[in-house]
């Protein structure tokens, strides 16, 4: 078992020490990144960190001294040359969607038992607001499982150098830190509940807070483009789906406009908030509002068409449709690919997530559904509306 696990560890860590050698000159003069190097004593150990930026993973490596074996999903994995880079350099656990959270976290409590270090982001995702997202109290209970050193990392900056909805990254500073490392006896001594609130306060990071207490310019070309991928409530009109970017604007039919700065604070006539965060909790409250309008209804919510329909199962992708169609109704999800319709009950969604800025992942007993879109196209709002009409929170 122990062997298994360990396969591509030497290689890994090998290239990971090399790898740590060659970008911490770039990192620090071309991404000016800051950070603090640090040696942690106590092996293995577990290490939770925020996720705001792609490249999160190569901050963890300048910053620790000893290799690490990252956990990543499994549609990173599939994305080619990219997915087996990622297995080449760091052997990592796989999250696989169809196999769910109780084999993942097996597999982190295994590879600990090892001796092997892990790193993975409770968040599940990348940030799309620039505030960190929800992370479940079952992460408490998978550290107490692991009984070894865990270490807390924050990184600060990642989100508006290179926003996940963004077209293009910008010139500014990132921030990375140690925030804590726990001791096995301090988290034998906690309950789950204390060490659940110490996960949450050590990995919160709200960047337009920090960028109020001190402000850092991100520069760039066309800055608010492709915003619409997360941004698709009107505050004007409160139309869902019609915002469109080009440039530094965001920009409704209606007549709403706002623009980005530097800062990544966004300026409009009589908007009520200036960040993505609170402009996030308006769109879920109105989008609150129309599924509780049309839960009893056969309405049609949603449509996006030229949409790229991929099914998977047992780890394998197969093609359904690269020009298909999506559609969310008030009871159900309906596909349109080559060979006709797939009629999905919300009912049957066992969980509903985004990836790679605007995938969908439609996940259900029988395996799942990625869907891919040709134009920017927000995947937030069928992930939000269909929690709700699940009777599920979005926070």
């Amino acid at each position: 078992m122990k062997d298994n696990l360990k396969k591509g560890v030497l290689r890994s860590r090998i290239v990971i020490s090399i790898m740590r050698t060659l970008i911490k000159v770039p990192a620090v003069k071309i991404l000016k990144f800051s950070d603090k190097e640090v040696r942690i004593k106590d092996k293995p150990y577990l290490i939770f960190a925020n996720h705001s930026d792609t490249i999160d993973p190569a901050y963890i490596i300048k910053t620790t001294k000893h290799y690490v074996r990252f956990v990543m999903s499994d549609h990173v994995m599939r994305m080619g040359l990219i997915g087996k880079l990622y297995n080449f350099l760091d052997a990592p656990i796989v999250f696989e969607r169809e196999k769910g959270t109780d084999a993942l976290y097996k597999s982190i409590v295994d590879n600990i038992k090892a001796g092997i270090n892990v790193a993975m982001y409770p968040e599940g995702a990348l940030t799309s607001t620039g505030e960190t997202g929800f992370i479940s109290k079952r992460n408490a209970a998978l550290i107490k499982e692991c009984d070894c050193t865990f270490v807390t990392y924050r990184g600060r900056g990642g989100y508006l150098k290179k926003p996940r909805w963004a077209k293009s990254s910008r010139k500014g500073p990132i921030f990375g830190e140690v925030v804590n490392i726990y001791s096995k006896e301090q988290i034998r001594a906690m309950s789950e509940e204390e060490l659940y609130e110490h996960i949450i306060e050590d990995l919160y990071v709200n960047i337009y807070d920090e960028q109020r207490k001190e402000p850092h310019a991100y520069i760039g070309e066309d800055p608010a483009e492709h915003a619409e991928i997360i941004l698709y409530g009107c505050p004007r009109c409160k139309s869902i789906g019609q915002l469109r970017t080009k440039g530094r604007e965001i920009f409704c039919d209606c007549g709403f406009k706002a623009e980005i700065d530097d800062f990544g604070f966004w300026h409009g006539e009589n908007m009520e908030f200036d960040n993505i965060p609170e402009w996030d909790r308006f769109q879920k409250k109105l989008l609150k509002e129309i599924t509780d309008r049309a839960k009893d209804t056969n309405e049609l919510l949603f449509r996006d068409d030229k949409q790229q329909i991929y099914s998977i199962k047992d780890g394998e992708s197969t093609t359904l449709s690269e020009d298909g169609k999506l559609e969310l109704f008030a009871d159900r999800v309906v596909i349109t690919a080559d060979n006709g319709e797939i009629t999905i009950p919300l009912n049957d969604i066992n969980s509903v997530k985004t990836s790679s800025k605007m995938n969908i992942l439609l996940v259900t007993e029988e395996g799942y559904f990625e869907i891919k879109s040709s134009y920017p196209r927000s995947a937030t709002k069928y992930i939000v509306a269909i929690r709700y009409l699940q009777g599920k929170e979005n926070i």
